[in-house]
């Protein structure tokens, strides 16, 4: 079997062999070459390159190698607050800080200190914010304009910006956190779901089936909202978005088809679309390979139904029926989760450029209403009681990954 990796092989041999040299030559001398140094962390790096271009072979190729489970740990909180209700949008500022909005017009940030290594580490907790007093309407979409404001877009037609000169920890909001609300150029009923489609250029859709062009304007460090009611476009029925590229973005329906949709020359324009099943989608996201490209997309809906979807080939590459209604996923380099109304969490994971179901890590009976991608291996989970876990993934991942494994037994 031929392995194909991004290094060159012989030239890695013999760098180790002339770096050892050179190691055994300083213990004589006490001289050590000056560029030792950088050669050794370019050394280091072709190495990270070799461990992760060998990750698929020992997952499909090397027997009794670890199986890949998935647990789900509570995350204890702090402090005198706690969520205000089942969360509706959740947008990770940083690493560690967050903000989410509930579906009882809550505006709060959360903390969480993620360890790398979740099952040696201490308890792993969480401090919550207070809610944001200015905000009164149910906020339908959370987007990050910079690294000191946020955009929230309201159902009630409300254009919000937070701003902070510091969202590195968890805000004071009555003294850390300004509110400030946006003007629109037109009366406009409200904001329903929402997606970016290029740089603060959106569109939103109303419950007549439109899709509406809107864009966040900034002039003199004082934003404006124009919305475009003459760029628009009617979708039948539908009910999730996901952006393909810049200007580029595909729409599922009540009836399990999916639209190609592409904003040029002034106009949202349907390019085509593809029969994906004949239930509701309810979610439709990329899914990204170990190395972060994206290829494909997963749709999932109703009745257990999930595809994917080659994006460049335009043809269904994996067909699944899984069980109840398929309601939310999440991907991040090589592994995916969806959740199913029945209380199930399925685990796709990704092998030479494939998708494979890995059924042995299925976890049953226990209910969550939102899921959020942290890392490769780490989750977020929201249960129903509105408590946060993380969904912990062990597996061969990562070059680390291999490292911790008796490789030789």
């Amino acid at each position: 079997m031929k392995v194909n990796l991004s290094i060159d092989e012989e030239f890695f041999k013999n760098e180790v062999k002339n770096l050892r040299n050179k190691l055994e030559e300083c213990k004589k001398t006490g001289i050590l070459d000056n560029d030792f140094e950088d050669r050794l962390k370019r050394l280091l790096q072709m190495e990270d390159s070799l461990l992760s271009d060998l990750i698929p072979y020992y997952r499909t190729y090397v027997d009794n190698i670890k199986k890949t489970s998935m647990k789900v740990i509570p995350i204890k909180e702090l402090g005198s607050f706690s969520s205000h209700g089942f969360p509706q949008n959740i947008l990770r500022i940083n690493k560690n800080l967050f903000i989410t909005s509930s579906i009882n017009s809550k505006v709060q940030f959360f903390y969480i200190d993620i360890p790398k290594k979740t099952s040696e580490e201490k308890e792993i907790a969480v401090e919550w914010s207070l809610p944001i007093k200015e905000i009164k309407e149910r906020i339908s979409s959370i987007y990050k304009l910079n690294n000191k404001e946020i955009l929230l877009l309201g159902v009630k037609g409300g254009c919000y910006i937070l701003s902070s000169d510091d969202f590195d920890k968890l805000p004071d909001i009555n003294e850390e956190i300004k509110v400030k609300k946006i003007q629109k150029d037109c009366d406009f009923k409200g904001f329903g779901r929402t997606l970016e489609i290029g740089d603060n250029l959106f569109v939103t859709g109303n419950e007549e089936d439109t899709l509406t062009l809107f864009e966040i304007v900034k002039k003199k460090d004082e934003y404006s909202l124009n919305i475009h009611t003459d760029i628009s476009c009617i979708i039948p029925n539908w009910t999730a978005m996901e952006k393909v590229s810049k200007d580029y973005f595909v729409v599922g329906t009540k009836d399990g088809i999916m639209y190609f949709v592409k904003y040029e020359s002034g106009q949202l324009r349907v390019l085509g679309e593809t029969d994906v099943f004949h239930n509701r989608i309810r979610k439709i996201k990329y899914l990204e390979d170990e190395k972060g490209s994206k290829k494909s997309l997963m749709v999932i809906g109703n009745k257990g139904q999930c595809k994917i979807f080659s994006l460049y080939e335009d043809t269904i590459l994996e067909n699944h029926d899984l069980t109840g209604n398929l309601f939310d996923l999440q991907s991040e380099k090589g592994t995916a989760v969806v959740l199913s109304e029945d209380g199930i969490i399925y685990l796709f994971e990704e092998n030479f450029g494939n998708w494979y179901l890995n059924e042995e890590a299925t976890i049953k009976d226990m209910f969550f209403t939102n899921i959020f991608k942290l890392s490769i291996s780490k989750y977020l989970l929201m249960d129903i009681g509105c408590k946060l876990n993380i969904l912990n993934i062990d597996g061969i991942h990562t070059s680390q990954d291999l490292w911790n494994m008796a490789l030789y037994q």
